[in-house]
């Protein structure tokens, strides 16, 4: 049977690939073979590009990010390069009509039929279950650590996407672990006596009238705050069949809760976010229920179940009201537990989780201290959650005139007047440091052992903030070997990293990328200012033909391109919210975000409005046999 299910699959892949293509299609095969396949193609994909899998306007439609990137490269002239084949200016110009025809056809159908994705099973991260532990049982902490529970991150992406929360067997002998941990602390007398135990507070105190009774209605609090949705009688019924099956053997109330609590802690539906199939042809989207709703909303704004008023108003099945939704995610963001969004999804975007392995050592830097850089990593947290508290613009977070500081961050950027543990916000002595690349944390980061890293720099700004991740470096491209003659002789770092670059294969990226982290060498590894000197240039031109001087013209260029940034801020957003990689079918939600945000100055609400109201959010589709096929194929491009 299983054999059989695959023989069918490859033959419906082959059939897909060698469908007869019409005749538009086969002539433009037939371009990229002759003048791009060489590089791009199955033997060799420079830049991590493939096309060799092309199969005319359904692959434009599916990869819109890449062939976005052909047409810019074609149009530009950098593509064919001038070492290959020259491509005739009338085929350049079918090719690019070609591709920008499927774009607008792909766009149009999105309109039509907004697709929200493959629907994803995603299990809780390790935060979200130590904190639906906590809304269920009241213990506290991080359990999901004390028994080896982690969350795997695939490449640079977020700890909350679905393609890296499996459950391997394991992992579920580690939430069996936790269980019992869990059930042990609430078993475990409280210093001030007078509060009893943490399961009385639980199950209640043992009944004096009928027991099932008393436990069938706890059951009923239980249950719909551990699987956060609202529970059948079958459900409560299995549960207690547990417990009286122990009472009867124990005669022992608070024992016989163990393993309905432990059954309770272990099941799929505690473990994972579970929404349900509806009926539906195809890839039609359907709006998910109003305790799914609730569900998504919760855990992303507060990376936590929903509270009790939440999810009333989801089992009262008044959340898909308009008035009364928008009501709830303003009254969310709002709240304190919302500075989750700051201490997950900002910490890992800005890779603030990193800090901890960052380069730069105590014996180049001897104020580099453990604590000194968790008080960097507490700048960038309260940065990005001021914003949310004030609803202040999100370009906040390229240029600012003022951060966040205690008494010992605040003498390391040589700011006066503060002093003790204490964060507090500060304006800024001067234009050099502002946003978040101004700051500690992320210019350790980017640094090596004993020196800043330009390159480390320029990249974080294309890839982290832009959205425009630099090609991978050749597998022979090395380090700056400080032993070789020419390099010695070098004025200044600069120079050394130049004579590193001439190379034809890194110098395209160099030049790309080395402009823009020479633009912060005014600060030394650990983020420290510097000044200028005769050893520190912080001039650059880009690509472009744009130049600056310094970090605050870097960051005025930066704004230039608020919208590209501001694009891939959204981009990680949705990402984020939806558990999933962007897809080209989002990318007409994206637009429409930044759009909302042009007009409203850039607000934080706005942004986070945008996402809770895309189509996506609030739709999901089943899953299809396309959908199994695409799984089985490999990919036309790397990750946008």
């Amino acid at each position: 049977m299983r054999n059989g299910i695959v023989l069918t699959l490859i033959f419906l892949l082959a059939s897909r690939a060698w469908a007869a293509p019409d005749a538009e299609t086969s002539t433009i095969q037939k371009l990229l073979e002759a003048h791009c396949l060489k590089c791009h193609g199955a033997k060799a994909q420079k830049g991590g590009v493939n096309l060799d899998g092309f199969a005319g306007a359904s692959s434009i439609a599916k990869y819109r990010n890449l062939w976005r990137e052909v047409i810019k490269q074609i149009e530009s002239g950098e593509m064919p390069p001038e070492s290959e084949k020259k491509m005739a200016q009338r085929d350049k110009d079918r090719v690019v009509a070609f591709i920008k025809n499927s774009l607008v056809t792909a766009e149009q159908e999105d309109r039509r039929n907004p697709d929200p994705g493959r629907p994803v099973l995603r299990r809780l991260t390790r935060v979200e279950y130590n904190r639906s532990v906590e809304q269920v049982t009241g213990i506290t902490g991080d359990i999901a650590s004390a028994v080896g529970i982690t969350d795997e991150v695939i490449g640079e992406s977020f700890e909350n996407l679905a393609v890296g929360l499996t459950i391997p067997p394991t992992l579920l002998e580690k939430y069996f672990s936790a269980a019992e941990l869990i059930i042990e602390k609430l078993s475990t007398p409280p210093k001030n006596k007078k509060e009893g135990l943490p399961l009385s507070k639980l199950i209640g105190p043992t009944p004096t009238g009928n027991v099932s009774t008393a436990v069938k209605a706890q059951l009923e609090k239980i249950l719909p705050v551990a699987f956060r949705r609202p529970v059948t009688a079958q459900e409560v019924g299995r549960y207690l069949t547990l417990f009286e099956r122990e009472y009867a053997q124990s005669k022992n109330y608070e024992a016989s809760w163990k393993p309905v609590l432990k059954t309770l802690l272990v099941s799929p539906h505690f473990l994972i976010r579970v929404e349900k199939d509806q009926p539906s042809e195809g890839k039609k989207a359907y709006r998910v229920s109003d305790t799914e709703l609730a569900v998504r909303l919760s855990y992303f704004l507060w990376s936590a179940p929903p509270d009790d008023e939440l999810r009333a108003i989801a089992f009262r099945n008044e959340l898909s009201r308009p008035e009364v939704y928008e009501k709830q995610v303003r009254r969310m963001l709002a709240d304190p537990k919302a500075k989750a969004l700051a201490e997950e999804f900002a910490s890992q975007w800005l890779r603030i989780r990193k800090l901890p392995d960052a380069r730069p050592s105590t014996e180049f830097f001897p104020n580099f201290t453990p604590r000194l850089r968790e008080a960097m990593a507490t700048e960038a947290i309260t940065f990005f959650d001021h914003l949310r508290k004030e609803d202040r613009s999100v370009l906040e977070l390229i240029d600012s005139d003022y951060t966040f500081v205690n008494g010992e961050l605040a003498r390391h950027y040589q700011i006066a007047g503060v002093s003790g543990p204490e964060f507090r916000k500060v304006k800024l002595p001067d234009k050099n440091r502002g946003g978040v690349l101004g700051m500690g944390a992320i210019l350790s980061l980017t640094s090596h052992t004993n020196r800043t890293s330009p390159t480390l720099r320029g990249k974080y700004v294309l890839d982290v903030l832009l959205g425009t991740p630099p090609a991978p470096p050749p597998p022979d491209a090395g380090m700056i070997d400080e032993t070789k003659s020419e390099i010695k002789m070098a004025k200044n770092f600069r120079e050394q990293l130049a004579l590193h670059a001439t190379r034809a294969a890194c110098a395209g990226c160099h030049n790309k990328i080395d402009p823009l982290g020479f633009g912060l060498e005014s600060f030394n590894a650990v983020g420290q200012f510097r000044g200028k000197g005769n050893d520190i240039d912080t001039s650059g031109k880009l690509p472009t033909g744009e130049t600056f001087n310094g970090p605050a013209e870097l960051r005025k260029i930066l704004l230039n391109r608020k919208d590209q940034f501001t694009k891939n801020l959204v981009s990680k957003f949705m990402s984020y919210a939806l558990g999933r990689e962007i897809l080209s079918s989002d990318e007409l939600a994206i637009q429409e975000i930044v759009q909302s945000l042009q007009k409203n100055d850039y607000k934080f609400s706005t942004l986070i409005m945008g996402i809770t109201k895309s189509h996506a959010f609030l739709h999901r589709r089943n899953l299809t046999n396309e959908d199994e096929l695409d799984a089985l194929q490999p990919k036309l491009e790397p990750k946008p």
